[in-house]
C-alpha cells in the first residue's frame, strides 16, 4: 500500500478555498448561496421533475446543466476580483475603456484651469443673482391681468346670482272689471 506524504506546509493551504478548489477562493456569502443554491436546485429538479411532472430526462438534464452554469458563472471566482461569468464576458466581448491622459505635472496648466473654472463659477453665480428687469415687468403684467380676470369672473358670477328676475310692470285687466 502506498504511503501518503503527510508533510504539508500550512502557509500554502488556502483555508478560504472549499475542498482546495481554487474557484471557491475569495467567495462572498452571496456567491456561496448562489452556487450551492443552484447546485441544490439542479439536483432537486433532476430528481423531482421526472417523478412529479413526468418531464423527459433530456429536459431535466438541460435544466440541471443550465442551473449549474448559472451557479458557476456567478458563484465561482476566476481570480480574486473576477467571477467566471465576468471572465467569459471579457473574453468574448473585449470591452475597452479608454482613459484620456494628460500630464498633471504641469502646475501652470493646473493653475490656469483652476482660474478658468473659478471665473466660470463666479459668472454663473452673478447671473443667478441678477434678475432680468424686463422679464420681471412681463411677469408682473401677466400676474396683474390674471388677477383682473379672476376678479371679473368672480364678480360677474356674484352679480348674476344676486339679480332676481323682475316681474312684469303691466297687468292684464279683464273687461268685466272695467265695467263695474
Amino acid at each position: 500500500m502506498a504511503q501518503m506524504e503527510r508533510n504539508v506546509n500550512l502557509e500554502e493551504i488556502d483555508s478560504d478555498a472549499l475542498f482546495g478548489i481554487d474557484a471557491f477562493k475569495h467567495q462572498t456569502i452571496f456567491q456561496k448561496v448562489i452556487f450551492l443554491g443552484s447546485l441544490g436546485l439542479g439536483v432537486i429538479a433532476n430528481v423531482a421533475l421526472p417523478l412529479i411532472f413526468k418531464t423527459p430526462r433530456i429536459a431535466c438534464i438541460f435544466i440541471f446543466l443550465a442551473l449549474i452554469v448559472i451557479g458557476v458563472a456567478v458563484g465561482c471566482n476566476y481570480t480574486q476580483d473576477m467571477t467566471y461569468g465576468k471572465y467569459v464576458y471579457y473574453y468574448f466581448f473585449k470591452p475597452v475603456k479608454t482613459l484620456p491622459f494628460e500630464s498633471t505635472e504641469d502646475v501652470e496648466l493646473i493653475r490656469k484651469k483652476g482660474k478658468e473654472l473659478k471665473a466660470k463659477e463666479e459668472e454663473y453665480l452673478r447671473r443667478q443673482r441678477q434678475a432680468d428687469p424686463e422679464a420681471q415687468k412681463k411677469l408682473l403684467r401677466k400676474i396683474g391681468i390674471f388677477i383682473l380676470v379672476i376678479v371679473l369672473v368672480i364678480g360677474g358670477a356674484l352679480i348674476y346670482k344676486s339679480v332676481k328676475p323682475k316681474s312684469m310692470h303691466h297687468e292684464a285687466v279683464l273687461e268685466e272689471e272695467l265695467d263695474e
